[in-house]
């Protein structure tokens, strides 16, 4: 235990100690069970995170977590928080305590109890944990929909009287960042690009569970300058196998431009950036309907969805992903054809739209404050932005290429060389692109182009030297290119060295291809040309080096 932690548990409530160097005047708990709840949780916390009267303290019963507990104080230590065991946590008077499961040990904690369920879960919710020796637990519990008092009663009369239906602040944070989704959507690497999000919660009925070769295939299938992935694993599954297991399976579709979300941050984000959503039975899948997107589900709900549950009403409207079908073709269906508020009926059922987005905010920071019995500040409520998640992509090691040239430009189609799915031997001028900072030794062997990882901007001459020298390195190679910006890109072949400069941002590498096109098919590499690229047709000037 830190020192800081060792001071809150022996000095006193109502004390301000003179170690501390801002004269908090409430103590706020969180008690964290798993990665999943700690996500929610930061989402509810963000109300009062800049209040200087408030410290916040993170919790976890490690003694007693659950089996997809693990991860917990690994995510807490790398958000920096101020952290507490739990026995100290349980031994200390604190002035609220939020949390977002009613299975961990509530009623042993010094404080007002606000809990903050999932909205899946209230009908599921534990009797004997919410009302101990005939007291009831819990102060106050947030509810997203009107209708959630109803099953809060079936399950607990006397917990439903502290029902507060506030909303659902995730969906509220993620709707009052929505304006955020083309920067989003280029944290991603896929701003001139559709991104695709794979949900997968965990377990044998998950996505993942039943296809697990499906973040490949879709890797595979998909071409590189229209798509980008995004797989967001349900945080049981980075706990149960271990997160270098799961970035072990997972590391082929990284290496190509997939971006693995990490467990406890970027979800959202992935979500409001989506260009559509293939989903289980989780409950990505009702926030995605939430948001309106274009979404597949890779089964009809649960291994064992009521009746009356929002994923049987969803299931009911959402196309079902067919893992012997084209996934390109699927994934263009599901988009074109998709009309907008058709999963209200299964949302409605689970979430209460108005109260969900209009005023969440403002209903639940004003309960918080009003049980840390201190004055609310002034400044509108709001929810934290929704941020993309941390990590840089990685180069991808090579692309399979090729297109057409005809009258009106070259069109330039890229796909992932995996050496999964189909070989895409049908290509015109099919070529590979390969990257030596990533790319195989056979990769690199065999490509057309090699990718130098000099920066041709510092020093043309410089550069043109690397270029030759890896023209020499690879005989099979005719090309060797290098990025000179967002829309920029130099070319080197035995003939000398070209700069190609685009009209519109893009992969400055896929202007090498173009270039390789227009050689290969016996032409010359035009002054002015036009580059099909899927449905954008973009300008493209070459010009010699200055």
């Amino acid at each position: 235990m830190d020192a800081t932690a060792r001071n809150l548990v022996t000095e006193p409530r109502a004390r301000i100690t003179t170690w501390l160097t801002i004269a908090v005047e409430r103590r706020l708990l969180v008690v964290v069970r798993t990665v999943t709840t700690l996500s929610r949780l930061l989402d509810v916390v963000s109300l009062t995170g800049d209040d200087w009267r408030i410290q916040t303290v993170f919790t976890h019963d490690s003694a007693r977590h659950p089996a997809r507990g693990a991860g917990v104080e690994e995510a807490l230590r790398a958000l920096g928080v101020l952290f507490m065991p739990w026995p100290e946590a349980a031994a200390t008077r604190f002035d609220l305590a939020i949390a977002a499961s009613e299975n961990d040990e509530l009623a042993q904690l010094n404080a007002p109890v606000l809990l903050y369920p999932d909205s899946s879960s209230v009908s599921d919710l534990n009797p004997e944990r919410l009302a101990v020796a005939g007291r009831v637990v819990p102060a106050a519990i947030t509810l997203p929909h009107f209708a959630h008092r109803q099953r809060l009663a079936q399950v607990s009369p006397e917990a439903a009287e502290r029902g507060v239906v506030v909303g659902d602040p995730a969906l509220a944070r993620m709707s009052a960042s929505a304006f955020r989704a083309d920067h989003l959507r280029a944290a991603f690497g896929a701003d001139d690009k559709r991104l695709v999000v794979l949900a997968s919660t965990a377990g044998p009925d998950s996505a993942l569970g039943r296809q697990p070769d499906l973040p490949e295939r879709l890797t595979a299938a998909l071409p590189l300058d229209e798509y980008r992935i995004a797989v967001v694993l349900h945080p049981g599954v980075w706990a149960a196998h271990g997160p270098w297991q799961v970035r072990s399976w997972l590391s082929q579709p990284a290496a190509y431009g997939a971006h693995l979300v990490p467990p406890h941050q970027g979800w959202q984000a992935a979500l409001l950036a989506a260009a559509a959503v293939i989903s289980d039975h989780g409950s990505l899948a009702l926030y995605a309907a939430a948001l309106d997107k274009p979404l597949m589900l890779t089964s009809r709900g649960g291994p064992v969805p009521a009746p009356d549950s929002p994923a049987t009403a969803l299931a009911a409207t959402a196309p079902v992903w067919d893992a012997a079908a084209d996934p390109r073709d699927q994934l263009d269906s599901a988009i074109a054809g998709h009309v907008a508020g058709a999963h209200d009926p299964a949302v409605r059922m689970l979430i209460e739209p108005a109260a969900s987005v209009d005023g969440c905010a403002s209903r639940l920071r004003t309960l918080i404050y009003d049980l840390l019995q201190l004055a609310e500040p002034v400044a509108p409520a709001a929810f934290a932005p929704v941020e993309p998640p941390h990590g840089t992509a990685r180069p991808i090691p090579a692309m399979v290429a090729g297109g057409d040239v005809g009258p009106d430009g070259v069109r330039i189609i890229r796909y992932a060389d995996l050496g999964y799915g189909r070989p895409h031997d049908g290509l015109a001028y099919r070529h590979l692109v390969a990257d030596p900072r990533t790319a195989t030794i056979a990769q690199l062997g065999a490509a057309s182009i090699v990718i130098n990882d000099g920066s041709p901007a510092e020093s043309m001459p410089r550069w043109t030297s690397r270029a030759e020298a890896e023209l020499r390195c690879w005989p099979q190679a005719t090309m060797v290119a290098g990025a000179l910006g967002h829309s920029s890109c130099a070319v080197c072949t035995t003939a000398g060295v070209l700069v190609l400069c685009a009209a519109a941002p893009l992969d400055p590498l896929v202007l090498a291809s173009m270039a390789y096109l227009r050689l290969a098919s016996g032409g010359r590499i035009l002054p002015e040309d036009k580059l099909h690229l899927g449905d954008r047709v973009i300008a493209v000037t070459a010009t010699a080096p200055l």
